[in-house]
Formats: C-alpha cells, structure tokens, sequence
C-alpha cells in the first residue's frame, strides 16, 4: 500500500493507481453525497467516481498519508489533501479515511468515508 499511496502523492489518483485497482473491484462511498453508494467493477468506479470528480475539480487531489495500518489483506489509509478546490470555488481540501483490501497485489475494495459537505459543496 506504500508503493500505492506514494505514487498518487505525486502524480494524483490516476493512471498508476488505476493500474493497482482489480476489474472487479467493490468501491462503497459512504455518506449521502452525489457519490455516494456501492460500485462494483473497476469501469464503474472510473466512470462514475473518479471522472465525475475530476470534471469537477480545478486542482487534482494529491494526498499525504497521515497513517496507515496494515492486517493481512486489510489496511486503513488516513489521509488529508490541501489546496483542493473545484471548478466551483468550493473548497474540497479534506481528511479521508479508506478501508482496503488487497489481494494478490491488486486492490479488490475500498471503503471509502469522506467530508459528505465538502461532497454536496462540489456538486452543487
């Protein structure tokens, strides 16, 4: 997960970390934003998460991981992005907490908890 998280410090949650993300992946959003909810394959997170975010956003997300535990498959990510803002002007620099399972390299799930404001704030 270190490998992951350092190369979308640097280069945002693109390409590289697309590549980690198993085609059937399970991603679940929590809250009650505009993204919220259950996504079950890797074409649907990157349609309806991750393009839908990066229409919106003016500077891309690069996080800076504050804490990471690790428990066999299993690890908790804390992280927080700053100078995040939208299209909008709506601020989305936030704290992020993600539950992710790997497995044989690949990312197989996210539980991802967020700012459900700073969500609405940038789809509105």
């Amino acid at each position: 997960m270190d490998d992951v998280f350092r190369s979308v410090s640097e280069s945002g949650f693109g390409k590289k970390f697309l590549d980690r993300i198993a085609d059937d992946l399970v991603f679940t959003a929590t809250g009650t934003s505009p993204l919220a909810g259950r996504y079950t394959s890797k074409a649907e997170y990157s349609e309806k998460v991750l393009a839908r975010l990066h229409e919106r956003l003016a500077t891309p997300i690069r996080p800076t991981v504050e804490q990471m535990l690790v428990d066999g498959e299993w690890a908790m990510v804390r992280f927080r992005s700053e100078g995040v803002h939208g299209h909008n002007g709506s601020d989305f620099s936030m704290q992020y907490c993600w539950l992710i399972r790997v497995v044989d390299d690949r990312i197989v799930e996210i539980i991802g908890f967020y700012d459900t404001k700073k969500m609405i704030d940038l789809f509105a």
